[in-house]
């Protein structure tokens, strides 16, 4: 009986990880990425003082080609613009860029909006 059950889980455990591994990854605002056209994704927006923001992107960084840098200067470009709508911002400045992390690096981008 306890043979049957843990062999039940584990196979729920195999599947659960197989659905969520293949599902499209979610930005911060909930929209769906295709990893394909965009290699960066908004996964978190921290708010600190002053109106100052860091956004942490995921995404694929190990691509350092000029039209992958260009792919992301974009998507940074649209990420900006929909938080200035958003919060009623007018003027943005970027104040420091950084990747982080070896295994699952993070993209930082530090934004002063007026």
């Amino acid at each position: 009986m306890n043979y049957k059950i843990s062999i039940w889980v584990l196979n729920y455990f195999l599947v659960s990880i197989l659905f969520t591994s293949c599902a499209t990854p979610i930005d911060y605002f909930g929209n769906n990425i295709d990893l394909y056209q965009e290699n960066i994704y908004l996964s978190d927006l921290r708010d600190q003082k002053k109106d100052k923001f860091t956004l942490v992107f995921r995404g694929h960084f190990n691509k350092i080609s000029q039209a992958d840098m260009d792919k992301r200067e974009i998507t940074l470009d649209r990420y900006i613009k929909l938080i200035k709508e958003f919060y009623g911002f007018t003027e943005s400045e970027i104040i420091s860029e950084e990747i982080f992390g070896v295994i699952s690096p993070r993209y930082y981008v530090t934004i002063q909006f007026n």
